[in-house]
């Protein structure tokens, strides 16, 4: 009777061991699988690779540009003169003394001074005077080269010293008048031009270095008004010797 409990008791630690030795293995496995080879860890199973949160991308500034506008020049009352990079003579050039400009055909016989732009940059002749122009390389009447005279048909609502000039045809005579001696000149064109066109003209503004020519300019009413109220055209007559 006394040695039977002890038996009893052996036999419960050797099986509790056992038990204790069985769930250490299987902890084990689940717990230390090899380094590099858990399962699953499969080429397959590892699939395509992917950007991680440290990976950027730096997108490309689109870069807009505006255009530039050119603004339009206001023109004046008379002519345009064309762009230049030298700055054009002002207004208050020296006058020509005696120096007349006729036109038998339509009864013109004028007194004509010189002058630069207007304090606006225009080429505006005084009304009631007959003016040429000392900018932009154009020269005195009646010397080599092209001179360019200008004035108003209408000023203060009144007709203006060269309100018939629309009515020289080609072949009138004109005549520039100084100190005594007359230069004889002949109309060899006599026509409506555009404003803007004018100032690109080479008839006008083209170099010339081989003869006296006369370019008389005024507005002309023959394309209408512009809603400034300012003609869309200039009548322009060009003359030469003969």
């Amino acid at each position: 009777m006394t040695a039977r409990p002890w038996r009893v008791l052996g036999v419960l630690i050797t099986r509790l061991g056992a038990v204790l030795l069985t769930v250490m293995v299987q902890r084990g496995v689940e717990a230390d699988p090899p380094r590099g080879a858990a399962a699953g860890d499969t080429p397959a199973a590892r699939g395509s690779p992917t950007l991680t949160a440290s990976t950027s991308i730096t997108p490309t500034p689109t870069v807009r540009t505006t255009p530039s506008r050119t603004a339009s020049p206001a023109a004046p009352p008379v002519a345009t003169a064309p762009a230049r990079t030298t700055p054009p003579s002002k207004a208050g050039a020296a006058t020509a003394v005696g120096l007349r400009l006729r036109i038998p055909a339509i009864g013109l016989d004028r007194a004509v001074s010189g002058r630069g732009l207007s304090a606006d940059g225009k080429i505006d002749p005084l009304p009631g005077r007959v003016m040429w122009f000392t900018g932009y390389d154009r020269v005195r009447p009646g010397r080599t080269g092209t001179a360019v005279i200008a004035g108003h048909v209408v000023a203060g609502g009144r007709s203006d010293v060269f309100a018939d000039l629309a009515d020289v045809d080609v072949g009138d005579r004109v005549e520039v008048v100084e100190g005594g001696r007359t230069l004889r000149y002949t109309v060899t064109s006599a026509r409506a031009v555009r404003k803007q066109a004018l100032t690109t003209d080479q008839a006008v503004w083209g170099a010339n270095s081989s003869e006296s020519r006369l370019a008389i300019i005024t507005c002309d009413d023959a394309l209408g008004f512009r809603g400034d109220g300012h003609r869309v055209a200039n009548f322009v007559v060009i003359a030469e010797p003969g």
